[in-house]
Parts: C-alpha cells; sequence; structure tokens
C-alpha cells in the first residue's frame, strides 16, 4: 500500500493521492502522503473556483487584460484617433461631470449654515468642492460609477456609420458634409445594455478623457467650483471647459488619415464584466486588490505550481485527470477479513 517515495512522480494518483492503508509505511512516508493529500485539496479547490468563476462570470473572451501576464497590458490608445475625437470626447466629459454632480447635489443632505449672532439659521446643501473633485477623478476610470459611460462608446467612421452602434454624440455641419472628407465620430449607446469589449478605441475614449484634465485645463479648479456653485445650464458649462478653459472644440473636425485607420467593432460583452470590475475597484478601496483572471490564466499557474514540486506537464496533466475523476477508494480486509476500511498506525511502527 505504501509506494517508496521515489516512485511518487511516476504514479502520483496511485501512490501518494489514494493510499487507503498505512500499514507498512514508515514516518516519513506517512508525512509524504499527507503532504500530498493537502496539495491535491488544493488543486481541488481551485480547479472548483475556476469552474465556477468561469460560469459566473464567463471570463474567457473578456475585453480587458487579465491575470497575472496581462494585468499590465492594456490596450494601447491609437494615437492618430485622438485629434479626431477630442471635442466630441471633452463635451461628453462636461456633460457626465455636469449630470453626475447635479445628482450628488440633490442628494446630498441640508444642513445648517452657522451665521453672525442673532442672524437666523441658513439651510445650505452640504454637496461640497471634494464631491466635485471625486466626480472628476471617476469620469475617467471606467471602474467608477462616474467612468461608466466608457464601456458605451463606438469609434465610427463617417464614410461607413453602417454597422455603428448607439447614436452620434455631434452631428456633421454642413460644411463638413460637404468636404466629402471621411470624419471620425463617437457614437454612445444606452446605458445598462450590453457594454463593449475594453480594447483599443475604448483606450482611446479613456486617453482623451484623461488629456482634458492632465493636459488641457490648466486650472482644475476653474472646473470645480462652478460644479460646485451650480450656476450654469449644462450647454454653458460645455462651452466653458471645451472652448473657454482649453480649445478642444474651437477649430474645425479633423478627418481621418487618408491612409485610413483599424476600426474595432463594438464587440459587446454581458454587463457583469462592469459588475465585476467596480467590486474590484471597490475592494481595492478597502485595502484588497484582487487581480481579475481568466481560466488559462489560472490553469497555467496551476500547472506550474505542479511543476514546481516536481511533476512534468505529462505527470500534470494525469495528476489533474484524477482530481476530475478519482477512482473509488479500494476495500482493505481486516484482520477477520471483513471490512477494515482505512486504518491509521498508532505509532510509528505501524501497529
Amino acid at each position: 500500500w505504501c509506494w517508496p517515495a521515489e516512485r511518487h512522480r511516476r504514479a502520483p494518483s496511485r501512490c501518494a493521492l489514494f493510499v487507503t492503508s498505512f500499514e507498512g509505511c514508515s514516518k516519513s512516508e506517512r508525512q509524504e502522503h499527507a503532504a500530498m493529500q493537502a496539495f491535491r485539496g488544493a488543486v481541488v479547490l481551485a480547479v472548483v473556483l475556476i469552474a465556477t468563476a468561469s460560469a459566473q462570470m464567463g471570463m474567457e473572451g473578456m475585453g480587458m487584460g487579465s491575470g497575472r501576464r496581462m494585468r499590465d497590458k492594456e490596450p494601447l490608445a491609437i494615437k492618430g484617433d485622438l485629434p479626431c475625437v477630442k471635442c466630441d470626447v471633452c463635451e461628453i466629459v462636461a456633460s457626465e461631470v455636469y449630470k453626475e454632480a447635479e445628482k450628488k447635489r440633490a442628494a446630498a443632505p441640508m444642513t445648517t449654515k452657522k451665521g453672525k449672532p442673532g442672524a437666523p439659521k441658513e439651510q445650505v446643501s452640504s454637496f461640497s468642492e471634494q464631491d466635485v473633485t471625486t466626480i472628476l477623478e471617476g469620469v475617467c476610470n471606467r471602474r467608477r460609477e462616474a467612468g461608466e459611460w466608457l464601456w458605451y462608446t463606438d469609434l465610427v467612421e463617417s464614410d461607413d456609420e453602417s454597422a455603428a452602434t448607439g447614436a452620434p454624440w455631434r452631428a456633421l455641419s454642413k460644411k463638413e458634409r460637404a468636404s466629402g472628407k471621411n470624419f471620425l465620430r463617437v457614437f454612445r449607446s444606452q446605458r445598462g445594455g450590453d457594454i463593449r469589449k475594453w480594447d483599443r478605441e475604448a483606450a482611446t475614449v479613456k486617453r482623451s478623457c484623461d488629456a482634458l484634465f492632465d493636459d488641457d485645463v490648466a486650472d482644475v479648479e476653474d472646473v470645480v467650483v462652478p460644479l460646485w456653485r451650480g450656476d450654469l445650464t449644462e450647454k454653458a458649462f460645455k462651452g466653458l471647459v471645451c472652448r473657454d478653459l482649453t480649445s478642444r472644440c474651437g477649430k474645425d473636425r479633423k478627418p481621418v488619415n487618408e491612409k485610413g485607420r483599424e476600426d474595432f467593432s463594438f464587440d459587446a460583452q454581458d454587463k457583469t464584466l462592469l459588475d465585476t470590475e467596480k467590486m474590484m475597484e471597490n475592494m481595492k478601496d478597502q485595502g484588497m486588490p484582487m487581480v481579475m483572471q481568466s481560466r488559462d490564466d489560472m490553469m497555467e499557474e496551476l500547472y506550474e505550481q505542479m511543476e514546481a514540486e516536481g511533476l512534468s506537464r505529462e505527470e500534470a496533466d494525469a495528476f489533474m485527470e484524477s482530481v476530475n475523476n478519482p477512482p473509488p477508494a479500494e476495500h482493505v480486509d481486516g484482520p477477520d477479513g471483513g471490512g477494515g476500511g482505512e486504518a491509521a498506525p498508532a505509532d510509528d511502527e505501524g501497529g
């Protein structure tokens, strides 16, 4: 029943995993058996988690880079598209920020403002500049509520809009239509439905959003204060951000390069991916960062752990097969010929 330790690598499923009796086993052999059983338990748990994650979240085919090997390989923005969509993105960002601020203002509780002694107390909203700053920090982050709009954009060339998803944000002017040139437009679909695969087009929109606050707006307080005061209409606020504070919409729309561009169609993904990413961001905020991994990445890391234990790829395959389809436990006869079951030794001598 107790195979020599040197044979464990050749037949791990029999000698180390499914030993049914310790009779004749030395202490070191029993310890090795216990270690292999613990390792097998970890493998079983990992396989169950992989299967569960794959079934619940559909991790294969995710839009974003996932896992240890992909977490630092986010899709790159398409540099040539950035000047073509800078005005559309600016107006969308300004609109999203404005609406989010109004929603937060309406939900903020009222508080009493302290005045001069004897003066009547005044009720004011607790909505603050810090609330606005938080919105600005999240509007370009796909994992924040304010940045959820990023998942619902599609960059479409005006020469062929037949495969566009959603509706265009900004119409072409008469001058642009008469020019016969090919322009890049931002289409938006309704929130709550399927989101797009996080690809290079999505990364391009995000990069344009980031550049608005990192490079174009000289002082973010010029955006924060008007939003906090709430004395501008949405149209006026878009004009402030995209024409007064920046030149995002001050010139004619730039056409697509005549050499062409690589287009990425709106590859619809289930919204559960967005919910999962939001959960990951919340965990990160609480000091418990998570890494989203695809099923293939998790299986590869599992195989690496088994190879680190000394198993070859073929032996690891046999190991996984034994985990997924374990053979029935062997029956061990007792001293009287009856079923004795598994008998654990009382001491090192196997007695």
